[in-house]
């Protein structure tokens, strides 16, 4: 037995759903697996705090740029993953890289002979360095500290890095140097 306006409306019934919940299901399609974290090393025994040679200096800031760009990645993983970045990569320019001192016996960017591809490689990796802590800094609540702490670690990364592309390279000088 049919309602008395089933005959006025005859192709109604294909807008029926009676079962929705399959519909549904398989408009959405299966589930997404779980994401896998990957875990970020930020710290290591084995390097030092503050870098002894260009070798060091440019492996700290490869490991720390690596670490940090994967935290970026999976900020929606790891909690409170922009303020990771940040305290990371803010420890890495203003302690692991070595102030340029005056005296070029005393300065460590100038006391021993660099070589071209050391000098473009650490120029490289500090502009990488800022960026991800120009990304990771945005990402945070600001602050006046913030600020100020940011303003005081790209001072440090436009000091050492004017100090590196001054070094008259032993293999192939640049005419900025």
């Amino acid at each position: 037995r049919t309602d008395g306006g089933a005959a006025a409306h005859p192709f109604f019934g294909r807008l029926r759903r009676d079962n929705y919940e399959e519909v549904v299901k398989a408009l959405m399609g299966d589930p997404r697996p779980d994401p896998i974290l990957i875990p970020a090393v930020l710290t290591d025994e084995n390097m030092p705090d503050v870098a002894t040679d260009y070798h060091t200096a440019a492996s700290s800031l490869l490991r720390i740029c690596h670490a940090c760009s994967l935290l970026l990645q999976q900020r929606r993983l790891v909690k409170n993953a922009p303020a990771f970045v940040a305290s990371a990569a803010q420890y890495a320019l203003t302690v692991t890289l070595p102030m340029p001192h005056l005296d070029t016996n005393v300065c460590f960017w100038r006391k021993s002979p660099m070589r071209r591809e050391t000098q473009t490689n650490l120029l490289f990796l500090i502009r990488r360095m800022c960026r991800i802590y120009s990304a990771a800094t945005s990402s945070v609540q600001q602050s006046r500290g913030l600020v100020g702490i940011r303003t005081t670690a790209f001072a440090c990364a436009a000091c050492v890095a004017d100090a590196i592309a001054r070094v008259k390279c032993i293999d192939d000088p640049s005419p900025f140097s």
